[in-house]
């Protein structure tokens, strides 16, 4: 049978069946042993009875036998007299009486049919003094009868022997009846315990099923939830126990999102070194630009179609000064994590802006294709940025000699999909299960941080996605991003 087609049973209704069997168990074997030991009291009974009126039974017929060996008695009948007086007063319990002569033959019966016949059972001479002989038997019309023989004797004198049958119905009837009266009485208790075992593990279970549920929303990452530690019980210390381990989580949750955001801040700034060559060309253009435009003006002063040609490039190329500082120190400026649909190809575009120097200087082609969707993620624009400036500056390291950078974006259902691909070098087997450490880093001592692939990882987790790797030495690497998507996807996110 599967596992899954197995039913699943509660804490408290494995607790109420178990505690019920027991209490089954017990009372019927208790019910049991009750009754056996009922029975075997009665059946003692009725053979102390039936070997007591057998042996008194056997004294007037022997000493019939005995007068009538001796002529004593002229009469017949006397034997016969005594078996119907003792039936008579006995109806309820014996079924029989048979005398036999010393050969065996029935000479006298309450059963007329068995007269003259030979009585299997007939005890001979040889159990003269041996007492009573008591045997369990089943009668002609099925009944169980207890047997009880004795011999009809006087010393060594030997007459015959004596068998009566006594019934057992009334001790079964009895053992029925007790019981009948046990089994009701053990069902009256069962249902009371079951109602006062019901109300216990209700008191005992609850406490616990709810200690299970908030342990359950805790799990689920919600980290605010707290039991009742009221209770002066090991439930009670358990309790408070969960709640301590709770404040301690919270603490650690904390300290964590302090060091993450000092972790992703140290490594902006140490992306902000690396873009400030690119930042130093974005300026220094511009600039030697104006200081021409500002020669020319100066040298001919009276020219004034030339003077606002030029105030119209001076003007353009303060605003273009303007534009790269505004987006370096938009960058570089610590900032709250908030979450707002966001595009990610505007991201990227952003993030090409920004390395267009590096691009330049290392001799790197790049590709885009991107979903021309427009889709969108639930995130904070600066940190997605971030993520995709680590991975971009990350390719262009990665291609010393040049080579080519590709940027992807793509849907898959509900999961956009994010693709940085490099003809770098590669990564070693050995190290990829490093690479996302802090502080890792095959780099030269200066030339980076070890914290670029760590903050990246911890953006994307903290987004509720993940990234993955794939790469070849010698022929390139593949940083992909898989992160949930939002909406529809067709709205244009952050444009600033």
């Amino acid at each position: 049978m599967r596992r899954g087609a197995v039913m699943r049973l509660g804490l408290r209704t494995k607790f109420f069946l178990y505690s019920n069997t027991l209490i089954v168990v017990t009372m019927g074997l208790v019910a049991v042993l009750g009754i056996v030991h009922e029975r075997d009291a009665r059946y003692e009974g009725i053979v102390s009875r039936a070997r007591s009126l057998t042996e008194v039974l056997a004294i007037p017929i022997t000493d019939a036998l005995m007068y009538e060996e001796l002529g004593l008695v002229s009469e017949g009948g006397l034997i016969e007299n005594t078996i119907d007086e003792v039936v008579r007063r006995n109806r309820d319990l014996i079924r029989y009486v048979v005398v036999t002569d010393p050969t065996g033959r029935v000479t006298h019966s309450n059963r007329w049919q068995l007269l003259g016949r030979r009585f299997p059972r007939a005890l001979g001479p040889d159990a003269v003094g041996r007492g009573p002989v008591t045997e369990t038997l089943v009668d002609s019309d099925g009944m169980r009868v207890l047997e009880v023989r004795t011999t009809l004797n006087i010393s060594t004198r030997y007459w015959g022997s004596l068998a009566a049958g006594f019934s057992l119905k009334p001790v079964e009837q009895t053992v029925e009846a007790i019981g009948k009266r046990v089994a009701l009485m053990a069902l009256i208790l069962m249902f009371g315990n079951s109602v006062l075992t019901a109300l216990y593990v209700e008191t005992l279970i609850r406490p616990i099923l709810g200690l299970n549920a908030t342990m359950k929303r805790a799990g689920r990452g919600d980290l605010s939830v707290r039991c009742e530690d009221r209770r002066k019980d090991e439930v009670g210390e358990l309790a408070a126990a969960f709640n301590r381990m709770m404040d301690e989580l919270e603490r650690s949750r904390e300290l964590e999102a302090v060091r993450r955001s000092q972790l992703a801040h140290t490594e902006k700034m140490a992306a902000v070194g690396a873009l400030a060559a690119g930042v130093a060309h974005e300026v220094n253009n511009p600039l030697a630009g104006i200081l021409a435009c500002l020669e020319n003006i100066e040298n001919a002063p009276a020219d004034e179609g030339m003077r606002r040609r030029y105030l119209e490039l001076i003007r353009d190329g303060i605003q273009r000064i303007e534009r790269t500082v505004q987006n370096l120190l938009d960058f570089s400026r610590p900032r709250e994590m908030t979450l707002e649909p966001t595009s990610i190809n505007h991201n990227i575009r952003h993030v090409v802006e920004l390395v267009s120097y590096q691009l330049n200087r290392a001799g790197v082609e790049l590709g885009l294709e991107l979903d021309p969707g427009e889709p969108e993620v639930l995130a904070d624009h600066f940190q997605m940025e971030q993520l995709l400036l680590n991975l971009v500056l990350n390719a262009i390291q990665a291609m010393p000699d040049g080579g080519r950078l590709t940027l992807r974006t793509r849907v898959e259902g509900e999961t956009i999909v994010v693709e940085v691909e490099d003809t770098g070098t590669g990564i070693a087997p050995e190290i990829r299960g490093r690479i996302f450490d802090p502080f890792f880093t095959t780099r030269d001592v200066g030339e980076g941080t070890g914290l670029g692939l760590a903050v990246s990882d911890a953006i994307v987790r903290a987004h509720g996605g993940a990234i993955e790797l794939e790469s070849e030495e010698g022929r390139g690497t593949v940083f992909r991003v898989r992160l949930p998507r939002h909406g529809g996807g067709q709205k244009r996110g952050r444009t600033a």
